[in-house]
């Protein structure tokens, strides 16, 4: 029997009665950003050197490890086209680069939702709004979670051969 996410319950459904589908995690007095609901979670952004990257919560033993996970950071890093990390970001991090406009966008991913993109963050009782497809204001996928979830989901349906899967 497993219960890592049972203490998530309550939360969870105190949150989506405001309104919100999932609860960001952060840890500790520094609000590190660690999970959304029970996704890994994901930020493409201009980092504060100028650069694209793409970064996600470091395999710390607070971070569960995951297939999807792993697949989503190797195939951004195959694509060598913006920096792929995996390291400690917090939430004043995350505000400042969406008041500053380097925030492209952010998503979570896991088995059951592959990709799932966030368009707002409520943080200390302010809602942030976290870009999604600014070319598309109807689109449910920025153009990196997209094409992330695009490129997994056609390997695992065997349209794109891959080391990752064997047709039987």
């Amino acid at each position: 029997l497993g219960g890592n996410y049972a203490p998530a319950l309550r939360p969870t459904m105190d949150v989506v009665k405001r309104g919100y589908d999932q609860i960001l995690w952060l840890l500790g007095d520094d609000h590190y950003v660690t999970e959304v609901g029970t996704m890994n979670f994901f930020i493409f952004w201009i980092d504060e050197s100028g650069a694209k990257e793409l970064v996600t919560a470091p395999l710390d033993g607070i971070i569960l490890p995951g297939v999807t996970r792993d697949s989503l950071l190797e195939l951004a890093r195959q694509w060598g086209e913006f920096k792929v990390s995996e390291r400690k970001v917090t939430m004043p991090e995350v505000v400042r680069a969406i008041n500053e406009n380097r925030l492209l966008e952010a998503f979570g991913a896991g088995t059951a939702c592959v990709v799932c993109s966030v368009s707002t963050i409520l943080y200390n009782s302010t809602d942030y709004v976290v870009p999604v497809d600014p070319s598309n204001p109807d689109a449910v996928f920025g153009p990196v979670a997209r094409r992330l979830r695009d490129e997994l989901l056609d390997i695992q349906y065997a349209k794109k051969p891959s080391p990752w899967a064997v047709p039987v």
